[in-house]
């Protein structure tokens, strides 16, 4: 109680004095900072990677062929472009024996230029038809024999008993049935050969910008063959080959058009024409060449107020007949 009395009797004390506590002032001050950042002592440097030129010029090359023997099957296709320039070619083996070869170009605007061959000489056998071939399997003999009928096995029992007076009795024989077996029928049936081959399969290519269209499609189930394949010719026809293989048959071809052939028409223009001044003046240096070579102009050569223009019967090419007044 003495203690808060005190505290109390000191605040009144500075309450009555007036006076009061001020913190001082800070007299520090922060220096300014006397660091800069150096300047970049390096330039980025300047990009080296130019991006390239577009190159819209196409260039490919491809090359494929087929040959199978056993099928007869011999064909193949290749081309090369580079830019607006192309060249290719493509083959196939005919069904008359005869191998057809296409070659053909595109350069620039000039359009497609085919160029078609045949090598070897058409082929048309004659076929020759023997007799079906005869079964060779025979059905197998029966190896069993029918039963013989029995004879009956049991007796009449004796009667134990004394006969009446009438008639003896008659029993009619026994009928035996007639036996119903019947030789079955049989059920033998040649196997079928289990190496016989089975395939299908089909394919074909078409191309507008190059104008190709050709393919070829085969099915064959054992010794039976069915088939087709086509080609674009460049007269713009088609030309469609269906063949079949039945047994011993052979190859039959049928060979068949589409289409009617195009040729069009070239225009020529007029024939370059001599032609020979006749107005006086004075020849080049080489005049008697030019004479020599004037004279010998044909009287049949038409002519004109300067000359002779038109074909003659010994040209009057290698000379300059220029005039020199």
């Amino acid at each position: 109680m003495a203690k808060v009395l005190v505290a109390l009797v000191l605040v009144a004390a500075v309450v009555v004095d007036g006076v009061r506590y001020k913190a001082p002032a800070p007299s520090y001050r922060a220096p300014a900072p006397s660091y800069r950042a150096p300047a970049p002592s390096y330039k980025a440097p300047a990009p080296s990677y130019t991006a390239p030129a577009p190159s819209d010029s196409p260039r490919y090359d491809f090359s494929w062929n087929v040959q199978d023997q056993p099928s007869a099957n011999d064909y193949g296709h290749q081309e090369a472009r580079d830019g607006y320039d192309t060249q290719g070619s493509y083959y196939v083996q005919l069904p008359d024996g005869r191998r057809q070869l296409v070659s053909y170009t595109v350069s620039g605007d000039s359009g497609y230029l085919a160029d078609v061959q045949y090598e070897g000489e058409a082929q048309y056998p004659q076929q020759a038809y023997g007799q079906a071939p005869a079964p060779s399997y025979h059905a197998p003999a029966p190896s069993y024999s029918a039963p013989a009928p029995s004879a009956p096995s049991y007796q009449a029992p004796a009667p134990s008993y004394s006969a009446p007076a009438h008639p003896h009795p008659h029993h009619n024989a026994p009928s035996l049935p007639s036996p119903s077996y019947s030789a079955p029928a049989p059920s033998y049936r040649a196997p079928a050969p289990s190496d016989s081959p089975r395939y299908d399969f089909s394919w074909n290519v078409q191309d507008q910008p190059s104008a190709n269209d050709y393919g070829h499609q085969e099915a064959r189930d054992g010794y039976d063959t069915q088939g087709s394949y086509y080609v674009q010719l460049p007269d713009g026809r088609r030309q469609l080959v269906s063949y079949t293989v039945s047994g011993d048959s052979g190859y039959l071809a049928d060979i068949q058009y589409e289409g009617e052939a195009q040729y069009p028409q070239q225009a020529y223009g007029p024939a370059p024409v001599s032609l020979v001044m006749k107005k006086p003046g004075r020849l080049h240096p080489f005049r008697k060449s030019a004479e020599a070579k004037i004279t010998q102009v044909s009287d049949n050569c038409p002519t004109t107020p300067l000359g002779c223009v038109g074909p003659c019967d010994v040209p009057t090419t290698g000379f300059f007949h220029t005039m020199i007044s």
